[in-house]
């Protein structure tokens, strides 16, 4: 079996220790591969150059998934149902194996409109063939129920009542009797990692970007007032992946409520970097991923992030010019990985029988350098540079 190792007389291929040894280290990674659905469309284009730039993106996807050796791998933007799914995967990562539930129905997943730009975004898991790790999907009715509880019954059946403003005749009015549910529900991993069970929550919450047009200089002083629909559409999706954060506390909480050194990895694109952008501090003053790490003052439910402590200046995954912010630093952080105090050294936590490697968390620019450098920009493998974390064994 795949397992990590430091004796080199015991090790081959990719540093890794025969088939037999205890494991002892994984290696998770998260990555936002951009559109893998329709890049598995063009790859049997009618057009010839299109068909062979998709296949050279194909290529380099396979190598750069290859280099990042993980063991367990979250994919973000994956193919479309288990079916697609499979045949990317055998080609891009056919060291692995795909998580399923063994069905096509969108519902399944929790993907809404599987025919439209969101309904093709789907998350996936894959486990490094031969490796000591098991893994199945929680059922979407456990975590609905967990957060259900959690909520006192405001969160039901995936849906949930919230409030945002809209634009009406000209004016901004505040629509009160609103719901919202995910595009994309969040899949969780149920990981058995050499016998030891711990949980693996893969998210990609909504999208802040809005394609509403806007007049007058985005530096003006009136700006927003002149723009009240743009405003209306910038808060309402605030407002909507911030409830998809609460969401996602809702159940980590229930399942504190149960196990109380619950064992719990949080990783994806989370569309959200830990910064009060410039709508954030003019309108609701937050950062998302404040309010999914939880309350410190409960310390043993909060969350720890891969890149405490990785170097300031590798902080960052996606380079995006945000024409809204345009004093921005263009380097920003949307993809995160996040877990409990059980994987650390944390007093009064039941350990889980791996820690958080110190310095085993970073964003994987290097690989994504190597094989993207070689290449024409058609075959870069995507817009997002991969996340990983390493776990030692205690």
């Amino acid at each position: 079996m795949a397992q990590v190792c430091n004796a080199p007389n015991r090790c081959s291929g990719r540093n890794r220790p025969e088939t037999g040894d205890a494991m002892q280290s994984f290696k998770l990674t998260s990555w936002n591969i951009e559109h893998a659905d329709k890049l598995l469309d063009a790859v049997s284009d009618s057009d010839a150059t299109k068909a062979r730039h998709a296949r050279a993106r194909m290529a380099a996807i396979k190598d750069e998934i290859s280099a990042l050796g993980a063991d367990v791998l979250l994919i973000c933007e994956g193919p479309c149902g288990e079916v697609r799914a499979r045949t990317f995967f055998d080609e891009v990562a056919p060291d692995y194996e795909l998580v399923v539930r063994g069905t096509d129905d969108a519902d399944a997943y929790g993907m809404q409109g599987a025919s439209g730009p969101f309904g093709r975004q789907w998350i996936w898991f894959l486990l490094r063939k031969g490796a000591r790790l098991r893994g199945q999907l929680l059922h979407l009715d456990q975590w609905q129920e967990l957060t259900e509880v959690n909520s006192k019954g405001m969160h039901k059946d995936g849906s949930w009542p919230v409030s945002f403003p809209q634009l009406r005749d000209d004016r901004l009015e505040f629509a009160v009797d609103r719901s919202h549910s995910y595009w994309r529900h969040p899949q969780v991993l149920q990981l058995d990692v050499d016998g030891h069970f711990c949980e693996v929550i893969g998210l990609h919450l909504k999208s802040k970007h809005t394609s509403t047009r806007h007049d007058g200089g985005v530096s003006d002083d009136d700006f927003f007032a002149r723009n009240p629909k743009l405003v209306a559409e910038l808060i309402k999706d605030r407002t909507k992946i911030s409830t998809e954060c609460a969401d996602v506390r809702h159940y980590i909480e229930q399942r504190f409520a149960a196990q109380a050194s619950a064992a719990i990895i949080v990783g994806g694109d989370m569309n959200d970097g830990p910064a009060k952008e410039r709508i954030e501090r003019r309108f609701m003053y937050h950062d998302l991923l404040g309010g999914l790490q939880g309350d410190v003052f409960f310390a043993r439910r909060f969350l720890n992030h891969a890149l405490f402590d990785a170097p300031d200046g590798e902080r960052w995954s996606v380079q995006f010019e945000d024409k809204l912010d345009p004093g921005r630093d263009p380097h920003i952080l949307l993809d995160h990985v996040l877990f409990t105090q059980s994987f650390t050294n944390a007093v009064g936590v039941e350990p889980f029988a791996f820690k958080a490697r110190r310095g085993g968390g970073k964003v994987e620019h290097e690989v994504h350098q190597r094989i993207a450098g070689p290449r024409p920009k058609y075959a870069t493998t995507s817009d997002h540079r991969p996340i990983s974390m390493v776990f030692d064994r205690r």
